[in-house]
């Protein structure tokens, strides 16, 4: 219906009048069908018109980045730029504004490289979001979590700090105190991990919760090379090498995973040999 209605002269909002459909849903079909090459847009009006086929412009690039790093620090309301108490209406309305500009349909067709992965997770983190807002039950355990978050900030920053001053003791054991009051945050799970890893101490439980960080979000490469290294000093060195292969696929862009897989992969090629 939508194609048989373009005539180059129609903007989002017409086009939702005649449907009788809200403008977000309608600007969403259209980006999907420009992403699939079927529309184009004149006067650069998806902000990309002048980025070839095989690539995205840099703010575009740095925008997706940015938001990619953030991801696993950012509460639903925040991802989606909504208030607390902002009702189901509001919500649906902010996903559809931001979904579109983070749909992997918009980039169909074009060579972005790891950007591909890094689209696809903040796609599915705001889709997430979402549902869970816009399900009165899921929401509430959602809130309470946050309250969680909150009654555990102290402690927290008492965790970076330690880190930071390399007091690798009492890293762990702040870091340890934060991941029980949130067994399901990953973030959280991951530095716990990563605070083990430096430390040496405890590394069954680390290697534990960071498992538990990549069942939560497989799409960091970080949490990846954490586990990897943890399984590594298990002696599991083929079990460390799938993650590192898998965390360069999800960042071929981090050289130094790179360099890690490649110097584990002769190590364990010698070992056969």
């Amino acid at each position: 219906m939508l194609l048989s209605r373009l005539d180059g002269t129609l903007e989002a909002a017409d086009l939702a009048a005649l449907a009788g459909a809200p403008e977000e849903e309608v600007q969403e079909l259209l980006d999907r069908l420009a992403g699939v090459g079927l529309i184009g847009f004149q006067d650069g009006t998806t902000g990309e018109s002048e980025v070839p086929q095989s690539g995205v412009a840099d703010d575009v690039r740095a925008r997706i980045v940015a938001l990619y790093d953030r991801l696993d620090r950012i509460d639903h309301y925040g991802l989606l730029g909504v208030a607390a108490t902002a009702d189901s209406k509001a919500i649906r309305r902010a996903y559809f504004a931001q979904a579109k500009l983070y749909h992997p349909d918009r980039f169909f067709g074009r060579d972005i490289g790891a950007l591909h992965g890094k689209v696809e997770a903040i796609f599915k983190a705001m889709t997430t979001a979402s549902d869970t807002l816009m399900d009165r039950a899921r929401r509430a355990e959602y809130d309470a979590t946050l309250r969680m978050s909150l009654r555990t900030r102290l402690s927290r920053r008492n965790a970076e700090a330690l880190d930071a001053a390399g007091d690798l003791h009492g890293a762990v054991a702040a870091w340890a105190q934060v991941a029980d009051g949130l067994p399901r945050d990953g973030f959280v799970l991951h530095r716990f991990a990563r605070a083990v890893l430096r430390s040496g101490e405890q590394l069954e439980r680390g290697l534990s919760a960071a498992s538990r960080a990549v069942a939560i979000d497989p799409s960091r490469a970080e949490y990846r090379v954490t586990l990897a290294a943890l399984l590594l000093a298990e002696g599991r060195e083929r079990s460390a090498l799938s993650e590192l292969e898998i965390a360069e696929r999800l960042d071929p862009d981090r050289l130094d995973i790179g360099a890690f897989r490649a110097a584990l992969a002769a190590r364990v090629r010698g070992a056969l040999t």
